[in-house]
């Protein structure tokens, strides 16, 4: 996480280094200093480049650290566009897939709804605890650390916390809502559309930017309690709902393990022929 100390000598003899995120960046910079043929590339996919984000300690981080970066791999659009409006940098693109493929025998549309995640508040489960306000008929199951900061006695909340497996949770809910104000692109909702549940999110949330024809439905434009609740009881409503389902289901299946890292791969050279 870029504190502590680190033995510089395991990074002997590199000329390439590939970070995992910004915060890895004062132990680049060290063996950059010592070794100026180095090249750095760093992947962004969380919120570095969000300008809810960036506060001026970060700012003042960036001006250190941020030279000695010199491209990047992001997991959306957004976050490109982001990270080239801060820095002139080469910047590729490459999604993540679903790491649990759970694809139950059965599906039944029940008005049960999803989330999961940690406790990072723009994550948008906040004002999905909100929604449920005016969804009386509805439950909704919060799966992993979200639930530390949620205080509620709605007995149509339940706070799971971490569970041993999302298979019961894929097989018995069919939403699966991440109304976040900014998500670069959570492989969860990929899995839940592998598994057959009808995704609501926002905008912030990096899908979107994949989501085209009927799959625009599914997007919020705001994600207030009571536009998130309206948006969730209009899709369960939705006659047609199967074959949303089946939409989502053959969009999450193009994004696999093999593609990603071919991608991956592709893009990673693609940068270092426009750094030589």
């Amino acid at each position: 996480m870029g504190v502590g100390r680190f033995d510089q000598g395991k990074l002997q003899g590199s000329n390439m280094l590939i970070l995992e995120s910004l915060y890895c960046a004062p132990f680049a910079r060290s063996y950059k200093k010592r070794t100026p043929e180095c090249r750095v590339i760093s992947i962004i996919a969380d919120t570095s480049f969000w300008s809810e984000r960036l506060t001026i300690l970060r700012k003042l981080y960036y001006w250190r650290y941020l030279p000695i970066v010199d491209g990047f791999i992001a997991v959306s659009e957004r976050i490109k566009r982001d990270i080239q409006s801060y820095i002139d940098r080469p910047v590729e693109v490459v999604r993540p897939f679903p790491v649990n493929k759970i694809r139950p025998r059965k599906r039944s549309f029940e008005r049960r709804i999803l989330f999961i995640g940690n406790e990072a508040r723009e994550k948008g489960y906040g004002n999905l605890v909100k929604a449920m306000d005016y969804l009386p008929d509805f439950e909704l199951f919060l799966v992993g650390d979200c639930g530390k900061k949620v205080r509620t006695r709605k007995p149509n909340i339940h706070l799971e916390g971490r569970v041993p497996s999302l298979r019961p949770y894929f097989g018995n809910c069919s939403i699966y809502a991440h109304p976040a104000d900014f998500d670069p692109c959570p492989s969860v909702v990929w899995e839940a559309m592998y598994a057959g549940l009808i995704p609501i999110i926002t905008e912030g949330v990096g899908q979107s930017e994949l989501f085209e024809g009927d799959l625009r439905r599914l997007v919020l434009r705001e994600n207030d309690p009571k536009a998130v609740a309206e948006k969730i009881a209009e899709v369960y409503s939705y006659p047609d709902k199967r074959e949303l389902v089946r939409k989502c289901m053959r969009l999450s299946e193009e994004h696999t393990e093999e593609k990603s890292i071919r991608h991956f791969k592709k893009s990673f050279y693609k940068l270092l022929e426009e750094l030589s």
